[in-house]
């Protein structure tokens, strides 16, 4: 029996995960959480062998909290699951760890076939994650197009930066904490492949997000 867990700040996604898996047989439920923070303090007592980790979380940077678990806990085996697409964001949650990546309208079957083969230790990347990939490798002109998907509150922080607010000030703004914030900036550095406030502002006007 291969024990799972989830991590996801929408309840609604983790009861759509947790009634799907609880129809497969070698598969069990140990563990759902709905914040990092939480998960942190109960994943040594609940020791599932794999994780369903969300990337966009509401108190952590998925990407980040996938390295902390690997090196704390080397017996994790961790799949993210996300609605982002972006070849930069999938290529560093393997880099930080993550033995599998599914995106959020994966069917039962593939869900379980990829706790299944990352339990082994394999790596598992559905047809679609390997097309998203190669045509990256490949230069495809068609992803240099891609516009990413931006959530509201990530537009907002977006539009706040371009103004050239600081974190804080992008905080108090929106009411929302330094570390939320934080972890906007980071997602959309993420979505546009850039490593700076720079790189983002310039790609966010070559892609019509930015006047």
């Amino acid at each position: 029996m291969i024990k799972v867990a989830i991590l996801d700040d929408h309840t609604l996604v983790v009861k759509g995960l947790q009634s799907m898996l609880e129809q497969v047989r070698d598969l069990h439920i140990v563990a759902c959480y709905t914040r990092a923070a939480e998960m942190m303090d109960r994943i040594g007592r609940d020791r599932p062998d794999v994780l369903l980790l969300d990337i966009n979380l509401a108190d952590a940077n998925g990407m980040e909290l996938c390295l902390a678990l690997r090196k704390s806990y080397h017996w994790l085996n961790i799949i993210a699951l996300s609605n982002l697409s972006e070849p930069g964001v999938i290529k560093n949650m393997f880099r930080n760890g993550a033995l599998g990546y599914l995106l959020k309208n994966t069917d039962m079957e593939e869900l379980s076939e990829a706790i299944r083969q990352v339990y082994k230790g394999h790596q598992f990347t559905p047809r679609s994650i390997r097309e998203i990939l190669l045509n990256d490798s490949l230069g495809n002109p068609v992803s240099s197009r891609f516009i990413p998907k931006l959530t509201r509150r990530e537009k907002e922080v977006l539009d706040l930066i371009a103004r050239e607010h600081t974190n804080s000030e992008i905080g108090d703004l929106l009411f929302i904490s330094v570390k939320t914030v934080e972890n906007h900036r980071n997602n959309l550095l993420q979505k546009f492949q850039v490593r700076n406030t720079a790189g983002l502002i310039k790609a966010a006007m070559q892609k019509g997000l930015l006047s």
